[in-house]
């Protein structure tokens, strides 16, 4: 069915040949060709695996937000770096046509798919499994651009983006549909997925969709939109099967980041997008030129705010995640603020995707699976919505939890005297724990307001690189919403730009 929908900007690149000559070749690879049976409509799903499995936002969010600073080798750093966000950012762009593309795909599958006939029960449950990864699969792709493209996540009738179920042609020119139609359609994406999984048996794995996933997302974009009776109803769905460490153990959780199955990481992440050698992105080189240490050239820095913060945790609670995130062999300068020559002096080698010992060569040394769900994501859920119905104690509960698998000193639980101060807190300990994970930019957007919090780098770090602008506030155009690409706009008349742009 055809709801409220859009056309791509890049659709007529896509399409403009055939619809221009309408020639079947002999050679063409048609829908009756490549899906024939259950398993090919199987085979096909993992194309969408790959599509969705996107490090763009990761990358921009770091670039854009007081996640990082300056290499030696970054030069002036890019423009999302530099604050530069326009419409012809390439990163907002690549996060517009990349999702879009995941979700095209997504309904190029739906078509073929619709032409098989399932032969008896077995085929039938690996044909509704496949089904089911495709709905979970588009809803997720929706989910990132409408967190990074609504204008505003707390109103139901603010714009969001186009929603579509179809394989989009040049004809097709449809304006953004609102931000509850489009949590609408991803929740139906959702309880489809549900279904079909429920009906297939579909067991859990951390790489492939499953009904933790579903659920985490369930969770994340209810969380989004300020919907926390949702929030926590799914988040403590996905919490009765993924429990954190009571006592913090360094070695295990660096388990996780080397990408090591054992019992931390099956209990500290949800689901995550297999990366190797031959699909996938190499996480590291976001940062590093060559590995995640002080030889390998870094492009981009932990900034030192996140440092300064990961210090001092770790000298007055031994928080491990200081020895995690930034690699042992770093450069650190004794007075930062004061140093002659902080990009030599002062080297803080991000190594939170530090290679993946199971690779061979270069690029394993900067390879590492994306971790899109994490089991602390669902505590910090909980934690909002007990914020949000004005239980400040069980907030700081749900903040202790992940403290107490973090600090090697376990520390009561914090006390708070209003809401403005715990979602202060809250962001504080999401700033640290999810860092380089692509939440900043997203979290900043929409808690940034109730917690009076925008990016604050550190001033020396803005020395680096030549911008007039520092740090932005919450409430800045910049911060609310990315641009819809020029691409798009010139390609598609009815589009709306968001406020600022």
């Amino acid at each position: 069915m055809r709801k409220i929908f859009l056309t791509l900007g890049l659709a007529a690149a896509l399409f403009s040949c055939e619809d221009a000559t309408e020639i079947i070749q002999p050679s063409e690879f048609g829908f009756d060709t490549a899906f024939q049976n259950a398993d090919d409509v199987k085979t096909a799903v993992f194309g969408i695996y790959g599509n969705a499995n996107r490090t763009t936002g990761i990358a921009f969010t770091s670039y854009f937000t007081d996640e990082c600073g300056l290499g030696e080798a970054g030069n002036n750093g890019n423009e999302s770096h530099r604050l530069q966000l326009n419409v012809n950012n390439a990163q907002a762009s690549g996060i517009w046509t990349g999702y879009n593309s995941a979700i095209r795909n997504a309904n190029i599958f739906f078509e073929g798919a619709a032409l098989v006939t399932p032969a008896d029960a077995a085929e039938q449950a690996t044909y509704d499994e496949a089904l089911g990864e495709a709905h979970a699969l588009r809803a997720y792709a929706y989910s990132q651009l409408l967190a990074y493209f609504a204008q505003d996540l707390s109103d139901p009738s603010s714009l969001a983006v186009p929603v579509y179920d179809f394989v989009p042609g040049v004809e097709d020119r449809l304006p953004r549909n609102t931000v509850a139609e489009v949590v609408q359609f991803i929740n139906d994406d959702l309880d489809a997925a549900d279904n079909l999984l429920t009906q297939a048996g579909t067991a859990y794995t951390v790489d492939f969709i499953s009904l933790d996933f579903v659920n985490a997302l369930r969770a994340r974009v209810a969380a989004y939109v300020g919907d926390y009776p949702r929030a926590s109803n799914f988040a403590q769905a996905v919490l009765g099967n993924f429990t954190l460490p009571t006592t913090a153990n360094a070695a295990q959780f660096t388990e996780v980041w080397q990408d090591i199955n054992g019992t931390a990481t099956s209990q500290e992440v949800i689901f995550k997008f297999n990366n190797t050698l031959a699909v996938g992105s190499s996480m590291g080189q976001i940062w590093n030129t060559n590995s995640s240490d002080v030889t390998g050239s870094p492009l981009y820095e932990v900034g030192r705010r996140l440092f300064n913060e990961l210090e001092s945790n770790n000298s007055n609670f031994g928080d491990i995640r200081r020895q995690v995130w930034v690699d042992p062999s770093s450069l650190i300068s004794p007075d930062y603020p004061n140093a002659t020559n902080p990009r030599e002096d002062d080297i803080l080698v991000v190594d939170k995707y530090p290679g993946d010992p199971s690779l061979p060569g270069l690029v394993g040394g900067y390879t590492n699976d994306q971790k899109v769900f994490r089991t602390a994501e669902m505590h910090f859920i909980l934690a909002e919505a007990a914020v949000e119905a004005g239980d400040l104690p069980g907030a700081a509960a749900q903040l202790k939890i992940v403290r107490d698998a973090r600090y090697t000193s376990p520390q009561a639980a914090p006390t708070y005297s209003s809401a403005t101060e715990a979602w202060a807190d809250i962001m504080a300990e999401r700033y640290i724990e999810l860092a380089f994970e692509g939440h900043r930019y997203i979290d900043v957007k929409r808690l940034g307001a109730l917690a009076n919090q925008g990016y604050d780098r550190n001033d020396t770090d803005c020395s680096l690189y030549p911008a007039p602008e520092c740090d932005i506030s919450f409430n800045d155009f910049r911060a609310r919403a990315l641009p819809v690409p020029a691409v798009e706009v010139r390609g598609n008349p009815t589009i709306t730009q968001n406020d600022g742009y």
